[in-house]
């Protein structure tokens, strides 16, 4: 007589996973499947979220003066460029801090001295130049409007002609075209920059001189235009 051989089972049939799929497909049960997106989706993770800027504070404007340069960084962090404001002023003016801050830098630069103040987190002010700095200890703390020095010669004069009407200028003959007093004409360089960018400084300027118009020397504009 013959041996009964048992009957094989699911257990012993190499490849039953493939079998069971199979037989799954050919009756039509849908068998999930995970799509190339899904998959990407769970092995790559999110770009991380870059953080907001820290606050600039209300900056005051360090001498009483008309801005004759505006602020221009379009070269990039070592091509040409403005990278602040030029305030008209006198030599020997004196010249106070735009903010509350405490002192990281006081000295000479390229033959002129210049004050740096951290006046919140990140936020670094400049200014210059400056006669004789009162401040040399880095981290001394300085009030708002707390004078800093004077204003020394070396910057950009400001030019002979008016300036515009945006600007505090009025005209040829206006104060702004001036602002030249015994001490010979002169700009005061401010500066700002968060997390080592520089941004335009009127942006946070509460008290600069503000638009206003001219009038007119004719009711059909003026003569020869």
């Amino acid at each position: 007589m013959f041996a009964a051989h048992p009957k094989p089972t699911i257990q012993h049939v190499r490849g039953w996973p493939l079998l069971l799929l199979g037989m799954l497909l050919v009756i039509g049960v849908p068998v999930p499947v995970a799509s190339p997106a899904a998959v990407a989706g769970r092995s790559v993770p999110p770009p991380p979220t870059a953080p907001d800027p820290p606050p600039v504070p209300a900056l005051w404007m360090p001498v009483a003066g008309a801005v004759v340069r505006g602020f221009d960084a379009r070269a990039g962090p070592f091509g040409p460029g403005h990278r602040g404001i030029d305030i008209a002023a006198s030599v020997g003016e004196l010249v106070r801090a735009p903010a509350t801050g405490s002192v990281v830098f006081a000295g000479p630069v390229a033959g002129t001295s210049w004050i740096s103040l951290l006046v919140a987190p990140g936020v670094l002010v400049t200014l210059g130049p400056v006669l004789d700095p009162p401040l040399t200890a880095e981290a001394e703390q300085v009030r708002r409007r707390a004078p800093v020095g004077h204003l020394g010669p070396g910057h950009a004069v400001p030019p002979a002609g008016p300036l515009p009407v945006e600007q505090g200028g009025s005209g040829p003959a206006g104060p702004s075209a001036g602002r030249i007093g015994s001490g010979g004409g002169a700009t005061l360089h401010l500066s700002v920059r968060v997390n080592g960018v520089y941004v335009d400084p009127l942006a946070y300027l509460v008290d600069r001189p503000r638009p206003r118009l001219a009038p007119l020397l004719a009711p059909g504009g003026l003569p020869g235009g």
